[in-house]
């Protein structure tokens, strides 16, 4: 341990934060755990080193950048939680996020499958989306900034070197071009400017690096991994491993162009595309793995992680040739090899040169001044071919043989079948030198969009796979299903996986739960008729064994049922009560009995007497009664007595 480093171990920063121990050192600053007294919490404190600290416009852009990185908050990018100084340390309080790099994880396992290496992409791609949404560039995209943290959440961290878009910064030699050699942009190392598609360019490399194991720029040097980015071309993927499936081999050319006006113009879009591409994969592209291993020495060398210097930039012109770039980068690298000796570095040639050079060829010349001629002079330009009509791998192999480099542009197309070149920036039999770039447009094939799967889903989980998919939704349809909840997608027209048009329309069918039935009240109905009309609106009739008495209901209708009104459901129950009729009771006889007591029996049975007098009834007997003794009639019968 430096120094410097354990003069900050166990030292309590700004009366707060006390420092426990040293995590990692970087060229800009070390990174230390520490506990937040304050707060009772532990936080990762990065602290600038002294050199830098002694800069007061370096601390100044230090505390800007803080602040601005602190008001970035997603869930995928680490917090900045405070700024501050002790004495000679200038420090950032971020979180603390206990896990592994993404570097690591590389390290470990090698190349991935393109479902694995997509679960780390994505959410790397949300934070930088949020950062470029806020106007922020992060500058220093890397598998050493990706964190992962134990319970597999993926952190971006070191938003502290973002810089705000709009200043972004100058190629002054005494600037430092941040970002790690490996996965700078071109436009970083030759003229030191980033804005949101620089990160595109570092995110799309380490897609590369998951998918593949190695780094798309090898190299013994960081000028010469620089040069590669500037003079080379993105290798293919696919090359390496062929398992990277077609559509991700186009993402990652696409995030990778060379030109940033042909890269996504932010994260946003990057990921859109991104998630695209993956919805159009099945399952054994997603999850095949990789069927070489990899050569560890591919994914080592010399030391990627410090910061490039513009004076190293400066370099790269006086060191490496400038004609006609076959950098490791184009090809992928089976095992390391010797790096080829340097061609003589092209220059311009002054008029002076040019006509002595003439002269040389129109005398004969010497050997020295043919040489000249073939790789310096006029013979280092080379015709373009014939290039429209040729499939992309026989375009490249022809652009290669006339030592012209091809730059590929996807294009649909409704009339020229897929991977045929339908067009060149530059036409047949131009003479153009060694190393110009070719842009050859290969077409797609139709621009088609596979309906994606959302039956079973909500509208609201719908609808953005719909709009992703390039596809307009229609108003929906909505109707009532008994097996399918409310909310939930029933059907999607046309059906799932068919391949539409941009903005064609599609209909989804929604369902809204199960049909409301009004239930019919059936009391007084004939049992048979009431069971056939409960049945038939869709209920299921249930009629209680034991039948009751009534004295307003007919034997064998219906007495009650419940529910007795309202609204229910197919397959709901609806319970019957069954009428069987009135109660009987047997009438006594009371024929010559007096008159007070038989109409004490009669009305203690339950019937009502009414009293009719023969010959003015002056005996008060009974001598006829209405209804013969012993008949079965109902309580409140009326019995009329016929009284002497």
């Amino acid at each position: 341990m430096s120094t410097a480093t354990s003069a900050v171990i166990d030292r309590v920063l700004d009366g707060r934060y006390r420092v426990e121990s040293l995590l990692a050192k970087g060229g800009m600053a070390a990174v230390y755990s520490a506990t937040d007294l304050r707060l009772d919490r532990r936080v990762a404190l990065k602290v600038m080193h002294a050199h830098l600290a002694g800069d007061d416009e370096f601390v100044t852009r230090f505390r800007q950048e803080a602040r601005t990185a602190a008001r970035l908050s997603h869930p995928h990018v680490v917090s900045v939680f405070d700024q501050g100084e002790d004495d000679d340390l200038v420090f950032l309080a971020m979180e603390l996020v206990e896990g592994r790099t993404l570097r690591e994880v590389i390290t470990e396992h090698g190349a991935h499958s393109v479902r694995d290496a997509v679960s780390y992409l994505d959410p790397v791609l949300q934070a930088l989306a949020a950062a470029h949404e806020a106007g922020l560039a992060h500058r220093d995209v890397k598998p050493e900034n990706v964190l992962i943290r134990s319970d597999g959440m993926v952190k971006v961290a070191d938003f502290g070197l973002a810089r705000a878009v709009t200043a972004a910064t100058s190629s002054h030699s005494s600037e430092l071009v941040w970002g790690t050699a490996a996965y700078l942009a071109p436009e970083q190392v030759e003229r030191g400017r980033t804005d949101e598609r620089s990160d595109i360019y570092s995110a799309g490399l380490l897609f590369y690096e998951l998918l593949t194991g190695v780094k798309a720029f090898p190299g013994d040097s960081p000028v010469q991994v620089a040069y590669s980015h500037v003079h080379g071309e993105v290798p293919r993927a696919a090359e390496t491993v062929a398992t990277v499936p077609a559509e991700i081999e186009a993402f990652i050319q696409w995030a990778c162009a060379k030109d940033p006006e042909r890269r996504p113009t932010d994260a946003g879009a990057a990921l859109k595309e991104l998630r695209h591409s993956v919805r159009q994969l099945s399952d054994t592209e997603l999850d095949a793995l990789p069927g070489q291993p990899v050569d560890p020495d591919l994914t080592q060398g010399f030391d990627h992680t410090r910061p490039l210097r513009t004076t190293d930039t400066m370099a790269v012109a006086r060191q490496t040739p400038q004609h006609y770039a076959r950098t490791s980068g184009n090809k992928p690298r089976k095992t390391r090899q010797p790096a080829p000796a340097p061609r003589r570095p092209r220059r311009r040639m002054k008029a002076a040169g040019w006509l002595l050079g003439i002269l040389l060829v129109l005398i004969g010349g010497t050997g020295a001044g043919a040489a000249w001629y073939f790789t310096e002079g006029p013979g280092i330009h080379s015709p373009v071919p014939v290039l429209v009509g040729l499939t992309e791998a026989d375009a490249r192999a022809a652009l290669d043989a006339e030592e012209l480099d091809p730059v590929v542009e996807l294009e649909f197309s409704e009339t020229v079948t897929p991977d045929t070149v339908m067009a060149a920036s530059h036409d047949p039999g131009v003479s153009v030198r060694h190393g110009t770039d070719v842009t050859l447009t290969v077409s797609q094939g139709p621009e088609r969009y596979a309906v994606p799967p959302v039956v079973g889903k909500t509208l609201e989980q719908a609808t953005p796979m719909i709009e992703d998919a390039n596809l307009t939704l229609a108003e929906p349809v909505l109707v009532h299903d008994e097996a399918i909840p409310e909310g939930q997608i029933i059907s999607v027209e046309p059906a799932e996986g068919q391949s539409l048009k941009p903005d064609t329309e599609v209909t989804v069918t929604i369902s809204q739960g199960r049909q409301p039935i009004e239930i019919t009240n059936v009391v007084d109905q004939p049992q048979a008729d009431a069971e056939q009309a409960l049945t038939d609106a869709g209920f299921t009739v249930v009629v209680e064994e034991e039948r009751v008495f009534s004295d307003s209901v007919a034997d064998g209708a219906v007495v009650a049922q419940s529910p007795a009104s309202g609204t229910g459901f197919r397959g709901d129950t609806v319970t019957l009560t069954v009428s069987k009729g009135p109660e009987l009771f047997e009438v006594p006889g009371v024929i010559g009995k007096q008159w007070d007591e038989a109409e004490k029996l009669l009305t203690d049975a339950g019937f009502v007497v009414e009293r009719e007098d023969l010959a003015g009834g002056y005996f008060s007997t009974v001598r006829f009664q209405s209804v013969d003794a012993g008949e079965m009639r109902p309580k409140g019968t009326e019995i009329v007595l016929t009284v002497l």
